[in-house]
């Protein structure tokens, strides 16, 4: 075989391979589009459909809208670049008023134990299944402790990710795209659970009135 020919043959399989790599992503933004579509349809907010780029690429996909009077807004977005791009889902909920409450609640691993090195403190809330799993950190220990019921604490279960209350916002972010539908069926759970958080801190914003 001449290497003109055996050239030919490896630019071909290239080529072939690209088109393919293109085919996936096209697929995956096309369920993530319509995952999100029937997301937004069961929680009762609006989709923000667009066309596809090339025919091909959707927008990252969003909703948004309002849930027991908050804004809501669900989205993916991306970090970093090249090999250490990652792609994430997110919802974030705002709620009336935080008190100036911080919160995060995170499944417990490296990220909180490289935390822990550099003098972050973790509560508990005294029960040792729930500490066991989850990293938690706030400003306000006590209240914490005492808004976080078993009830409350239950409904963490399922998620892999991360809640956090900051700057006016309560977000629930885990890594993937919402072209994964067990994804999708998981946010309407975290939709809800982040909605019980904002609630969480507005009880806190009328007792700081208060005090």
């Amino acid at each position: 075989m001449s290497q003109g020919i055996a050239f030919i043959l490896v630019f071909a399989g290239f080529l072939g391979f690209v088109a393919i790599l293109v085919w996936a992503g096209g697929r995956a933004s096309a369920r993530a589009h319509e995952n999100m579509r029937r997301l937004a349809g069961a929680l009762g907010i609006d989709f923000v459909d667009a066309p596809p780029k090339l025919g091909l690429f959707y927008p990252e996909p969003r909703a948004s809208g309002r849930i027991r009077g908050k804004a809501v807004a669900l989205y993916n977005y991306t970090t970093g670049s090249g090999k250490s791009r990652r792609t994430w889902s997110a919802v974030a909920v705002t709620p009336a008023a935080d008190g100036g409450l911080t919160l995060v609640v995170a499944r417990q691993g490296f990220v909180s134990a490289v935390k822990s090195l550099f003098g972050v403190k973790e509560i508990t809330v005294g029960h040792a299944e729930f500490d066991r799993t989850w990293f938690i950190q706030t400003n306000q220990p006590d209240f914490i402790r005492a808004a976080l019921l078993p009830e409350v604490q239950e409904k963490f279960h399922p998620f892999k990710g991360a809640f956090k209350l900051e700057q006016g916002e309560v977000t629930y972010v885990e890594e993937g795209m919402f072209s994964d539908e067990a994804r999708c069926r998981r946010f309407e759970s975290a939709t809800a659970l982040t909605c019980d958080l904002a609630d969480i801190a507005e009880v806190h914003a009328r007792g700081a009135r208060r005090g």
